[in-house]
């Protein structure tokens, strides 16, 4: 049977050289730290645990030979977090938060507290907020994840376990990816980016990664950022809004300038005139259609390239004016305007690139 190694931390008598452990065959001496002992028991590990006046969990003083890295390691066993505290008292001071799943290395353990460290952290936690011992390693092996380091020149990341699978893409020296699953005959799955695939285990380390307890001045910090973050994406959205608000309105505004124009499709079109029944010019027109709305436009289409403020062709919106080489009209949409063509045609639709543009005003 497989012997128990106990951690000793026994207070003897300087006059007592050996102590006998009931049921056992063996003899702890004061001055050793550790012994092997034959199966004794739980019962006489317990009463060396009393005999030595500590008050340590037990599982602190059993563990196999194979326990490796979980002989000192915890996780905390808490659904939010744990306080960790200066000093193994709930009325000391926290200095710190041990959150659910955050690793921790025990450093001593007294009564129901266990001292540690985990991160920038030294302090004190309850045990029994802790998994230590074989449920550290049980909680590892089903909750953290693993790391997979290259560590050749260049890795081929492929769509199978050997190297008769196609490649899927390649990686670097020292780049890390997670590992997604088991190994397979020496091949691990790895996610590169949005690409799954397998890399042979020659050319990887691998390595658990774990999270580490927040101090309290780490954690002021955090919430002040994330204040100051959650400010500013809240006044981006207003700007957004606001500038979606005015963009609804300028829309608004314009498809009722052209719902009012286009009321007078098929009215002549007279030089010189302005009236929106009787005969208007490309530019009356225009000047007409907007007093309608209380907006005051230079007579002619010359003058009108300065009024407003430009848009650019693909910006343009119903009711913006496009201004040519000696004409203008009012932009429809769908690449169309309406406006006061010629004599022939009178006022009526057009194609808006039908020449060059040379500017396009919004009044709104």
């Amino acid at each position: 049977m497989k012997a128990t190694c106990i951690r000793q931390r026994l207070i003897i008598s300087a006059l007592a050289g050996a102590f006998m452990i009931p049921g056992s065959a063996g003899v702890v001496y004061a001055a050793e730290e550790s012994a092997e002992l034959p199966s004794a028991g739980i019962e006489a590990v317990l009463d060396s645990c009393y005999q030595s006046g500590t008050q340590h969990d037990i599982e602190y003083y059993l563990g196999t030979e194979d326990q490796g890295e979980y002989s000192d390691m915890a996780f905390a066993n808490v659904s939010d977090f744990a306080y960790i505290r200066s000093a193994p008292s709930e009325s000391s001071e926290w200095i710190g938060k041990l959150y659910a799943g955050t690793s921790a290395k025990v450093l001593d353990t007294m009564g129901t507290w266990s001292q540690i460290t985990s991160g920038p952290v030294t302090g004190y936690v309850q045990s029994d907020q802790l998994y230590t011992g074989g449920a550290a390693r049980e909680y590892a092996d089903l909750n953290n994840s693993q790391m997979a380091t290259v560590t050749a020149y260049v890795l081929n990341v492929r769509d199978g376990q050997s190297t008769d699978y196609n490649i899927l893409t390649q990686i670097m020296m020292d780049e890390q990816y997670p590992i997604t699953g088991e190994a397979v005959e020496g091949w691990y799955p790895v996610q590169v980016g949005e690409i799954a695939g397998w890399v042979s285990g020659e050319y990887i380390t691998i390595d658990s990664t774990y999270t580490y307890a927040e101090s309290k001045d780490e954690e002021a910090q955090r919430l002040a950022q994330e204040e100051a973050e959650a400010a500013e994406a809240k006044a981006q959205e207003e700007e957004e809004a606001a500038a979606a608000e005015a963009a609804a309105q300028v829309s608004s505004s314009g498809q009722a300038v052209i719902d009012f124009a286009c009321q007078f499709i098929g009215n002549p079109y007279v030089w010189g005139g302005t009236s929106l029944t009787d005969g208007a010019d490309c530019s009356g027109f225009i000047q007409s259609v907007y007093a309608n709305f209380g907006v005051e436009l230079p007579r002619t289409s010359g003058e009108m390239r300065s009024a407003g403020y430009e848009v650019s062709y693909e910006e343009a919106q119903p009711g913006d004016i496009i201004c040519y080489e000696g004409h203008v009209g009012l932009y429809m949409g769908d690449g169309t305007i309406v406006n006061a063509i010629d004599s022939d045609h009178g006022i009526g639709i057009s194609n808006a690139t039908f020449t060059n543009i040379i500017t396009i005003r919004r009044m709104f």
